[in-house]
């Protein structure tokens, strides 16, 4: 059901589950300690390794089957499995194998569980942080414990929260292992719905250019350099595209910007050879994303528009992941399974 390297994977992750810390000796070893498979095998296989195999293929292929909100669960797993790390697998397959027929509280679960491994990849937390806080939350699992407590490892402290806001506040396209992770789920939640690209790349771009070119039309916009240099990169200044990025495209004056290269009309005329054939966009030629299509309406690009764009990003990703709120989310109390 898992393939060689998935079922292997699965040991790393049991050993995780019952372990809850740094390995510090081999998985088998470990395995063997903790877990201890030889001390009644067929406990082990009915008990342990099928229902969390179970769970972590429905991890990985965000297949979970439920009467009740199993689309929100499996939109949950697809938003999870786009995280740049795996710590946050153990977790899931503990809280999946053990409620998997609680479906509302395997959803509030999974809301707060990509809440705190979206806000702990964005803050950058290291390895060891990651470790330490999952081999909390598991030992809550373990223990049938209020999730919904505000004590509970699967909250984000107030400290966090202020962390998080300052990354997504700051110059988030330096961010270069969060900034479009954090881009797409912003245009999820723009859109209304969990769009789905299927697109072979998709890259971020500048609207006021890193370097406007002498007597354009931006340079009156943003005429002091520092200026200029503190609005660039940040969230107000960024969209998304459909393609590969093109250095001609990409000094364009602001109107020719919109109508030739965030949408994609009469692309031809700027783009030959195999650049059109990198270069993609939506339907009839328009922008997929609904955090690029914004930009169409508006008819200059002034550090005031740049503002009010970051100040309503910004909130709508505190809104996103709760970041403001300083009380436990309303989890419901987790009851073990009969």
């Amino acid at each position: 059901m898992l393939g060689r390297d998935p079922f292997k994977d699965l040991f790393s992750y049991l050993r995780m589950i019952y372990r809850k810390a740094k390995p510090k000796d081999s998985v088998l070893k470990e395995i063997r300690e903790h877990v201890k498979p030889t001390d009644n095998p067929i406990y082990f296989i009915d008990e342990v390794l099928c229902p969390t195999a179970q769970a972590y293929a429905d991890i990985q292929d965000c297949c979970y089957e439920s009467h009740q909100h199993a689309d929100a669960i499996n939109t949950y797993l697809r938003y999870l499995n786009r995280i740049d790390n795996v710590d946050w697998i153990p977790p899931a397959i503990a809280s999946l194998s053990k409620y998997r027929h609680q479906s509302a509280q395997l959803l509030s679960f999974f809301e707060a569980l990509d809440r705190l491994a979206s806000g702990l990849m964005i803050r950058r937390a290291d390895i060891n942080d990651r470790i330490k806080r999952y081999g909390q939350l598991l030992q809550w699992i373990g223990q049938d414990k209020d999730l919904s407590h505000h004590e509970s490892p699967l909250h984000l402290t107030s400290e966090e929260c202020q962390a998080i806001i300052q990354k997504l506040d700051g110059p988030l396209y330096l961010e270069r292992k969060i900034r479009l992770y954090v881009l797409l789920r912003l245009d999820t939640a723009l859109s209304g719905g969990e769009a789905v690209y299927q697109l072979p790349r998709i890259t971020v771009e500048h609207i006021l250019p890193q370097n406007p070119a002498p007597g354009s039309q931006w340079l009156s916009w943003f005429p002091d350099e520092d200026t200029r240099q503190s609005y660039v990169h940040r969230l107000g200044n960024l969209a998304l595209l459909s393609g590969y990025k093109n250095s001609k495209a990409q000094n364009f004056e602001f109107k020719t910007k919109k109508e030739k290269y965030f949408t994609g009309k009469d692309k031809e005329k700027y783009f030959t050879g195999k650049d059109k054939e990198k270069y993609f966009t939506g339907k009839d030629g328009v922008s997929p994303f609904a955090i690029t299509t914004q930009v169409l309406n508006t008819a200059e690009w002034t550090t005031e528009i740049v503002e009010q764009r970051q100040a309503k990003l910004l909130d709508r990703l505190k809104g996103l992941w709760r970041l403001e709120e300083t009380s436990s989310i309303p989890t419901p109390v987790m009851t073990k399974t009969l």
